[in-house]
């Protein structure tokens, strides 16, 4: 992988480009979505954060910058692409704080639980009521990891409840029917939505792409969208939820055969 990385940084632009394209753990799906597979709740997934957790935890304390991250490759705290995701997520918290001694949070995709982290390192005077929607595999190691969180794996146990924050980072586009579950978000949102980290295209319509993410330790693969702007802001406006702020990451992704190269970017609703 560091000699990899060596001959990328010597060589010229358009090879650099072509290499990205050649190793490249993301393709193109011009068939669109198709089931099969274990996708994100295979035991790998669930294993590999379970191992950098301690890293994860360690690289919280203190005050410290906090470029960090909970993907099993990111093992620094000085990361400037993680720090500028977490004070996003700073300001997202503290909008939804205000005038609040509680706040009550949904993560859906949460993983592990690493947002409840994030939450106390940032905004650790505020009581945190917080919990995390994800797959059986992840929900039963953060139950064991973070046991100031509640983890949900059955979409049915949230119903009825409503939270001040809804945060999704990095898992809307990962949903079949991410129309219907943009409107699941919106119903759980008393006041604040945050889609954060979001695989988004400018021009193209939304289209479907194939990841094998062993790079992470995870031995899967999954779909997801890389989601049109456009399509994305109008879906959840029309649920009546109001554009606050537009954040983007420093993420982006080389995708073999895509009709366009992706980039990371994050927005903050809030109910009409």
């Amino acid at each position: 992988m560091k000699a990899r990385a060596l001959l990328l940084g010597l060589a010229p632009p358009l090879a650099v480009e072509i290499a990205q394209r050649a190793f490249s753990e993301w393709s193109y799906q011009p068939g669109g979505w198709s089931a099969g597979g274990a996708g994100w709740n295979h035991a790998s997934v669930a294993r590999a954060q379970e191992r950098h957790f301690a890293a994860l935890a360690r690289n919280l304390k203190g005050p410290g910058p906090l470029g960090v991250s909970h993907l099993p490759s990111q093992t620094t705290r000085e990361d400037r692409g993680d720090h500028n995701a977490m004070m996003s997520f700073g300001y997202v918290l503290a909008r939804a704080a205000r005038n609040k001694a509680r706040v009550g949070m949904l993560d859906w995709g949460g993983g592990i639980g690493h947002y409840y982290l994030y939450s106390r390192a940032l905004l650790p005077e505020v009581e945190l009521d917080y919990h995390c929607y994800d797959v059986p595999a992840m929900c039963e190691a953060g139950a064991r990891l973070v046991p100031g969180a509640r983890f949900h794996h059955g979409a049915d146990d949230l119903a009825d409840a409503r939270f001040d924050l809804v945060v999704s980072s990095s898992s809307l586009h990962y949903f079949e029917d991410w129309r219907a579950t943009a409107g699941l978000l919106a119903d759980r949102t008393a006041e604040f939505l945050y889609l954060a980290r979001v695989q988004t295209v400018l021009a193209a319509p939304s289209f479907v792409v194939k990841q094998r993410p062993h790079r992470q330790g995870y031995r899967t693969e999954y779909l997801s969208w890389f989601l049109n702007r456009g399509e994305l802001i109008g879906q959840v406006e029309g649920l009546g939820m109001e554009m606050v702020r537009e954040f983007v990451f420093a993420e982006s992704w080389v995708v073999k055969g895509a009709p366009e190269q992706g980039e990371c970017r994050g927005f903050l609703f809030r109910r009409g």
